[in-house]
């Protein structure tokens, strides 16, 4: 292998996820129903909460998991909660370690046992 040449993926590697998925899709339309009520253009969500405005259109496509502190900030712009923003998003997804993708590549794993009973 040389140097800069892209890594082949093993037979044995789980598959990341992949976006968009049903919670950053739910997340995206709330996102997008709250600006709408609001009367706010992307644009100015961007401005308000001092994110760009593509960011905003990959929130609302699903297409990016934004951190917990970008919500936050958004949901301040907005002037509604962060459980206003999570209303009706019930989806939940196992871990790897019981059958769940890999949330990103550098993801650790842990080898889960069932407990030994003495």
């Amino acid at each position: 292998m040389t140097i800069g040449a892209p890594r082949k993926k093993l037979a044995t590697e789980p598959t990341v996820g992949s976006l968009p998925n049903e919670v950053t899709l739910a997340l995206g339309r709330n996102l997008k129903h709250l600006r709408v009520a609001a009367g706010k253009t992307q644009i100015d969500l961007a401005f308000d909460a001092e994110v760009e405005r593509s960011r905003i259109s990959k929130i609302e496509g699903g297409h990016i998991n934004p951190s917990l502190l970008t919500l936050a900030t958004l949901c301040h712009a907005l002037e509604v909660t962060l459980p206003e923003l999570f209303a009706g998003i019930t989806a939940t997804f196992p871990p790897a370690a019981e059958s769940g993708r890999l949330r990103r590549k550098n993801q650790a794993t842990l080898n889960k046992r069932s407990p030994s009973r003495s």
